[in-house]
């Protein structure tokens, strides 16, 4: 009987220590806390600086499209003068 009852005190003495193990896991103190937070917020501002520098990076290609796309549209407006002015060289000066 004294065995059974210091086997039950024990199982019971194990099983507080690794309850009170867990929960003392489960927060982690003050100082780490702090720590964890510090460096979620520094995550955070380099997330928010990375997803600038892409939207930067959208906007400067898009700009760099917008500019070639007139580039080419005003070349075709040229073109198309200097080949209506080749054809059109000669009306009106009496060569008829």
């Amino acid at each position: 009987m004294k065995t059974s009852l210091f086997s039950f005190v024990a199982a019971l003495g194990l099983f507080a220590a690794t309850a009170s193990s867990a929960a003392t896991a489960a927060y982690p103190p003050l100082k780490d806390r702090r720590e964890i937070a510090r460096i979620e917020r520094e995550r955070a501002i380099e997330r928010a600086r990375i997803e600038a520098a892409q939207r930067e990076r959208q906007r400067l290609a898009a700009e760099r499209a917008r500019l070639e796309a007139q580039r080419r549209a005003e070349q075709q407006r040229a073109a198309e003068r200097a080949r209506w002015e080749a054809q059109h060289r000669y009306d009106g000066h009496g060569y008829r």
